[in-house]
């Protein structure tokens, strides 16, 4: 079967998160409009959801300045690669997800299009309040609408909108959507296998990286057992449990931990959770929206560590914290994390007032991030760009079918 050359929408994700937004959007869309033909770079998320996948996500999620400088010429070759099929599918709107480093960039590269009526939406604002404010001016130049999870972030860049045309808004973040419910902890959620019901549980969350479970997993584990003998004080038996992520070997886990894997949904686990440690990222937020009182725990490469000292511009690096401005979750990064400290702060979250002084806090994060309806207002918006985008030529392409024949995988062996 040929392939159309040109589509309605060119989604581009380079993570698991981004393919699911993606994913959340494209079904949104095909709600009102079923016929909506959609190409992407992006996994299986957005193929279940009916996007033709052109180039694949596997291996594309690398954190740090060392592993990121080692494979530069593989991104280099992919960004070329992506700028040739966009414009030669000609769509209508580009939506790019997250990703700021490798999709910006192509943002940019793809001027042409913009020009002769490509519009250009991006999803998940750069987090210039935290370093380089400069790239403000630079998105706004090169963005039609930029959609954002925080509500401070907006003005960042509008203030360039009558110079460049841009259109910043808060849209809620889509984690709202996906937790559902109050974020009231564990009320309404069925027991784990293995855990009986009136047993505490313990969660230890390392990443969803190679480089992450072995730097964290190891201190996770020892602050546990440092902890536990105190937190069994309480009355009701303590369970430890590892969020386990299905694609990293199970040897990796096993080197560092005796306490069982659970390979349940991770927000499933932050619901029936009592407290957490958490490696630092989106998982914090999660667990935040779950009503998960935790302690966030990151160590990377000191290269990394040392650049970031000197560009962060924040006091914070934890998203609840960020979105409150204040320090309600516990941050120990780089040689500050020690199991004796993470064992001190579980103490301080599991009962008493501090858990109450948390559980306050978790709740007017999620009042801050505006309630639900993220995804719907992202699709209304999409819809909108859609509507005032280049009419393309789609000729007899099935929307919903996987082009396996130009599907690409970008998977190469992660850099020691």
């Amino acid at each position: 079967m040929s392939l159309a050359p040109s589509c309605d929408l060119f989604v581009l994700a380079g993570e698991a998160s981004g393919d699911a937004y993606g994913a959340a959007i494209l079904a949104e869309l095909r709600k009102a409009n079923p016929a909506l033909e959609c190409a992407a770079m992006g996994g299986e998320r957005l193929a279940a959801a009916g996007a033709e996948i052109e180039q694949g996500i596997d291996g594309l999620a690398v954190m740090g300045l060392g592993p990121v400088l080692a494979r530069l010429p593989d991104f280099v070759r992919l960004g070329l690669r992506m700028q040739r099929l966009v414009r030669t599918r000609r769509p209508k709107v580009v939506l790019t997800i997250d990703y700021p480093g490798f999709n910006l960039r192509l943002l940019r590269r793809l001027g042409d299009l913009r020009r002769s009526g490509t519009r250009l939406v991006h999803v998940v604002a750069p987090q210039v309040w935290a370093w380089k404010p400069r790239r403000a001016k630079a998105v706004a130049r090169t963005v039609d609408r930029l959609l954002c999870f925080f509500p401070f972030e907006p003005p960042l860049f509008n203030r360039f909108g009558p110079r460049f045309g841009i259109h910043a808004e808060f849209v809620g973040h889509p984690l709202l959507d996906l937790v559902g419910g109050d974020g009231a902890g564990v009320s309404g959620v069925a027991e784990l296998p293995g855990v009986a019901a009136g047993e505490r549980l313990l969660l230890l969350a390392p990443g969803s990286r190679a480089r992450e479970v072995a730097a964290l997993l190891p201190v996770f584990h020892r602050a546990a057992e440092l902890a536990l003998p105190h937190l069994a004080g309480g009355g009701a038996p303590v369970r430890v449990v590892v969020s386990r992520c299905p694609d990293l070997p199970l040897e990796l886990y096993r080197r560092h931990t005796h306490f069982p894997l659970a390979e349940l949904p991770y927000r499933t686990l932050c619901r029936r959770a009592h407290a957490a440690l958490i490696a630092s990222g989106t998982a914090t937020l999660e667990a935040a929206l779950c009503g998960l009182p935790h302690v966030l725990a990151y160590r990377t490469d000191r290269l990394t560590a040392a650049v970031a000292r000197r560009v962060l511009l924040t006091d914070h690096v934890g998203l609840p914290n960020l979105v409150l401005g204040r320090r309600l979750v516990p941050e120990v990064l780089q040689d500050q994390l020690d199991a004796p400290r993470l064992a001190q702060h579980l103490l301080r979250l599991w009962s008493g007032a501090g858990r109450a002084d948390c559980l306050a806090g978790l709740a007017e994060v999620r009042e801050r991030l505006g309630g639900g309806g993220a995804v719907a207002r992202m699709a209304a918006v999409v819809a909108a760009e859609l509507n005032a985008g280049r009419r393309p030529h789609t000729g007899g392409f099935s929307p919903g079918l996987v082009a396996r024949s130009r599907t690409e995988s970008f998977h190469t062996p992660e850099v020691s």
